[in-house]
């Protein structure tokens, strides 16, 4: 994977991409996690309100997701088409 970098105002080179490895490890957002799923906000909330899907509590008011873990919780209701 090329390593890109991007400067900051200080003159800083910063990666301007995470590596595959940082990327699956990291903590996502309600937003992020909605936003990589495809899904609205809302529908996050309420899987997460039924408990359909695993999340980090951190404070009352601020929630994380692993998007891998949640990724194996979804499917569990993936239906798989007979044989024919």
């Amino acid at each position: 994977m090329l390593a890109k970098t991007l400067t900051e105002h200080s003159g800083k080179s910063v990666p301007a991409v995470q590596s595959a490895a940082e990327d699956s490890e990291r903590l996502l957002t309600r937003r992020e996690l909605a936003k990589r799923l495809g899904l609205s906000e809302r529908s996050i909330s309420n899987l997460q309100a039924r408990k359909q899907i695993p999340f980090v509590r951190l404070s009352a008011r601020c929630v994380r997701f692993h998007a891998g873990r949640v990724l194996s919780a979804l499917r569990r209701f993936e239906i798989r088409e007979a044989g024919r």
